[in-house]
C-alpha cells in the first residue's frame, strides 16, 4: 500500500524508477545485439561514457559480469546468453508497438515469438524486407523437416551482418550440428556454416548443442559412467615441435592407481610417442580401455570413435584457421571419465569450454590455459587453470618456485645431439638425460592432474607424490591413491 495516499499498488516514483529500469534493458539489449559498446552507443544516440556508466548499473543490478571483452568484441557470459531471448523479444515488442503502423508486417501475438535479430526495424519504401520479415521467413525455414533448409536458416541467423545475427540456442546447435555430421548437405553448407560460427564467435550454450549432438552420434557414455577416471584430450597442432612431456605426467597418474585415457589424432605425435614407448594404443571405447582392476594409461584415435568429426577437422588446411570441431573434440570424453583435464591457448576463450559443461551436467571439466591444445605447464610461466567442480566455479593461478627458478635453465644441457625428438623424449622417462626443466613440466603437471582428480589433495601434497611416483617410476609399481584431509586449489 502507498502510505500517502493509502492506496494499493506503486508510487508514482516507484514507477517512473522502473521506467528506467525499462531504459536499461534497451541498453542491455543494444550491447547484445551488437557485441559492441561503441556500436550499441551510435545505434541509441548514446557516448561512450554514457554506456559504460549503464553497463556498470547493468553488472551491479545482476549481479553479474554480463560481458567478456575478448577480440572479436564483447561476447556475453553465460547467464547474460540466457536472456537474451527475454530481452530481444521483449524491446522488439515495444519497438513494434511504438513504431510506424505497417500494415504489411507479419502479425505477431505478445511478446514477439520471433523477435528480429536487428535494432533498426522500421522499413523504408523500397529497401527490401524489415528485420521482422526477415526473422519470420528463418523461423519458417528452421521449422521445415529438410535438413538443407533448416541449416540454411542456422546459418542466417549466425551469419548476417553485424547487429543482425544472433546465437542458436542450445536445441537449434544441437539439430545443427546433427545435420553436419549426418553428411545430409551440401558441402559449400558445412563451410558457410562453419566460417561464419568462427567468424562470430561460438558460445558456449552453442558448444554445449554441438558437444551433445558429436556424443550421441558416436554413441559415447555418459561422463562417469565409463571405465576412465580421467580424461586428457590431446589434440596437438602439426606446428608444436616441442616433448610431449605431459604423457609421462599422465604416466605417473595412472600410476597412482587411476585409469586414464588420452584421444587425439591417428597421425599425430602423441600417438607415435604411444607406440614408441609401447603404451597401449586401443581402437574402441569398452572391454579395449583399463578396467577398475587395471589401472593404466591408453589412446584412443579419434578416427576410430568419432570419424564423422575427425573430417570436419580435416578442414583446417582448407580454412586456414580452427573451426567449432576443434572445440569439440576436447569435451568428447570417449572413457566416460567422470573428470577431464584439458588445455588451451592463452589468447582463447578456456571458460567457454568449462561453462558448456556446466550446462551439460557434468561433474568435473578442468582447462589449463597457456599451453598449445592440451594441459601441460610450463615451467616459469604463469597459467590459469578454470576448474568447474559439481557446479563450483574456480579460478587459480599455477605455477611453483620451483619452477620460476628453472625459468632461464639451459635448454641445451642433458640433450643428447644423436637423438630424435621421440627418442629425446623417452630417454627422459629412462634416466638417460635428465634437464631441469622438463622434469619439472612433468611433475607439475603431474600434480596438477592430481589434486584435479582429488576432492582433498593440496597442491603441495601432490607435488610430493609426483615426485615419489617418478623415483618409483622404473620398477612399474602403483602408489596407492592419496585422500589427504586438506582442501583443493
Amino acid at each position: 500500500m502507498n502510505i500517502a495516499t493509502g492506496r494499493i499498488g506503486p508510487s508514482a516514483a516507484e514507477m517512473i524508477q522502473d521506467i528506467d529500469r525499462l531504459k536499461l534493458l534497451v541498453v542491455f539489449d543494444a550491447i547484445l545485439v551488437e557485441g559492441s559498446l561503441a556500436r550499441a552507443g551510435e545505434k541509441l544516440g548514446k557516448t561512450p561514457p554514457a554506456m559504460s556508466r549503464i553497463l556498470k548499473k547493468l553488472r551491479d543490478h545482476f549481479d553479474d559480469e554480463l560481458f567478456e571483452r575478448t577480440g572479436k568484441g564483447l561476447v556475453p557470459t553465460r547467464f547474460a546468453e540466457d536472456l537474451r531471448p527475454r530481452i530481444r523479444a521483449l524491446v522488439a515488442e515495444a519497438n513494434s508497438l511504438l513504431g510506424p503502423s505497417q500494415d504489411d508486417t507479419p502479425k505477431s501475438t505478445p511478446l514477439l515469438r520471433r523477435p528480429p535479430l536487428a535494432l533498426n526495424q522500421w522499413k523504408e519504401p523500397r529497401t527490401g524486407p524489415s528485420a521482422v520479415d526477415i526473422a519470420h521467413r528463418i523461423a519458417v525455414l528452421g521449422s521445415d523437416s529438410d535438413p538443407v533448409r533448416r541449416l540454411a536458416a542456422y546459418i542466417a541467423t549466425i551469419g548476417n551482418a553485424t547487429g543482425q545475427t544472433r546465437p542458436l540456442d542450445e536445441t537449434e546447435a544441437e539439430d545443427a550440428f546433427r545435420i553436419l555430421l549426418s553428411k545430409q548437405v551440401v558441402d559449400v553448407q558445412i563451410g558457410a556454416f562453419l566460417i561464419a560460427l568462427q567468424s562470430r564467435g561460438m558460445t558456449d550454450q552453442e558448444l554445449a548443442g554441438f558437444t551433445r549432438a558429436a556424443r550421441s552420434q558416436s554413441g559415447l557414455a555418459a561422463p562417469g559412467a565409463g571405465q576412465a577416471d580421467l580424461d586428457w584430450p590431446a589434440y596437438l597442432s602439426p606446428r608444436a615441435h616441442g616433448l610431449p612431456l605431459f604423457i609421462h605426467s599422465a604416466r605417473l597418474v595412472s600410476q597412482a592407481g587411476y585409469r586414464v585415457v588420452m584421444h587425439g589424432y591417428e597421425d599425430g605425435v602423441v600417438r607415435r610417442a604411444f607406440e614408441h614407448a609401447q603404451l597401449p594404443v586401443v581402437r574402441n571405447c569398452d572391454s579395449s580401455l583399463p578396467t577398475p582392476r587395471n589401472a593404466g594409461l591408453s589412446f584412443l584415435p579419434i578416427e576410430d570413435f568419432a570419424p564423422s568429426l575427425r573430417q570436419l577437422l580435416w578442414l583446417y588446411p582448407l580454412f586456414m584457421m580452427p573451426n567449432a570441431t576443434h572445440f569439440i573434440a576436447p569435451m568428447l570424453n570417449p572413457g566416460g571419465a567422470a573428470v577431464t583435464l584439458t588445455g588451451m591457448r592463452a589468447h582463447g576463450r578456456p571458460m567457454l569450454q568449462r561453462d558448456a559443461a556446466v550446462r551439460l551436467g557434468w561433474e568435473t571439466y578442468a582447462v589449463l590455459s597457456g599451453h598449445r591444445d592440451v594441459a601441460q605447464v610450463v615451467p616459469g610461466k604463469g597459467q590459469d587453470l578454470f576448474l568447474m567442480r559439481a557446479g563450483t566455479l574456480l579460478k587459480e593461478r599455477v605455477g611453483s618456485s620451483a619452477a620460476q627458478m628453472v625459468r632461464r635453465a639451459d635448454k641445451s644441457a642433458d640433450k643428447r645431439d644423436d637423438f630424435n625428438r621421440l627418442e629425446t623424449w623417452q630417454a627422459i622417462w629412462d634416466g638417460e638425460v635428465a634437464p631441469t626443466a622438463a622434469l619439472e613440466t612433468i611433475l607439475e603437471t603431474a600434480a596438477l592432474a592430481l589434486t584435479v582428480l582429488s576432492k582433498t589433495t593440496s597442491i603441495e601434497q601432490a607435488r610430493e607424490q609426483a615426485k615419489d611416483l617418478w623415483a618409483a617410476r622404473r620398477g612399474g609399481g602403483k602408489t596407492a591413491r592419496s585422500e589427504p584431509t586438506s582442501t583443493v586449489l
